[in-house]
């Protein structure tokens, strides 16, 4: 997609204060939270590869582009001027690591790790004062497993940009809320070379609380089955960053 299809291809009605953009949204989480988004604001925008009948419905405005085209992310948010960005985007890869292929390693790094620092990082340059940020992250990025190496690692390092930048983010009055969902039944985990496990809920089940915490500008929200063990890990991370947080100056 050229940048003149993507100015085409958004509908001009930009006139309030929020303007919701959900990055991957098509499905799963983001499309539970678009949905949520779509009861609340009037100008909320999905950026997919795939449109939905649910999207049309609900007169949402929607892009199709691939996440990992990061040569059109200054353009998108230019033309539509978001102030409450959420980025939904991952790849999930499943398996003894001496087993994966090298091919899908790099595929999973790419669209986990790298399109997303890309991302985070122009909107933090681009996005103005007061402005809302949420990830996507996942339990496996605190919690390690050999069987989900490649993607918990590709996790655990967008955490890891979004501690060093949030400085920066937050001389512009931008938040960055990481959000840690829970076992959530998308088809994710098939994709990813696994199954659903059993307790996995519906991601209507907590898009209002999660779309809450984004537009309270939260540092982390997690969900009631990881609750306790990320609160932990951040009073952690707190402890450390105010004992070492010196050393890095």
């Amino acid at each position: 997609m050229y940048e003149s299809d993507i100015e085409t291809n958004i509908v001009n009605k930009i006139n309030t204060r929020d303007n919701v953009l959900i990055v991957g949204g098509s499905k799963g989480i983001g499309l539970a939270l678009a949905t949520e988004a779509a009861t609340k604001y009037s100008n909320v925008t999905v950026i997919a590869r795939t449109n939905t009948k649910q999207i049309e419905q609900l007169n949402i405005n929607f892009i199709n582009q691939n996440f990992n085209n990061i040569d059109l992310i200054r353009t998108t948010i230019k033309n539509i001027k978001p102030n409450i960005v959420i980025l939904c985007v991952a790849q999930g890869l499943y398996g003894d690591i001496f087993h994966l292929e090298n091919e899908k390693i790099l595929n999973c790094i790419n669209t986990t790790y790298l399109s997303t620092i890309f991302w985070i990082k122009e909107l933090i340059n681009m996005l103005p004062s007061q402005s809302r940020v949420g990830w996507i992250s996942s339990l496996t990025a605190q919690v390690t497993n050999h069987n989900w190496s490649v993607y918990a690692s590709a996790k655990a390092g967008v955490e890891h940009f979004i501690s060093s930048i949030r400085e920066k983010a937050e001389q512009k009055e931008i938040t960055i809320t990481v959000c840690y969902p829970g076992c959530v039944a998308t088809g994710f985990h098939e994709k990813a070379g696994t199954k659903t496990p059993e307790n996995a809920i519906n991601p209507d089940q907590i898009s209002k609380e999660l779309l809450i915490a984004i537009e309270s500008g939260l540092m982390f929200w997690a969900a009631p089955v990881d609750r306790e063990v990320i609160n932990e890990t951040y009073q952690i991370r707190q402890h450390n960053q105010n004992k070492f947080g010196g050393l890095l100056q």
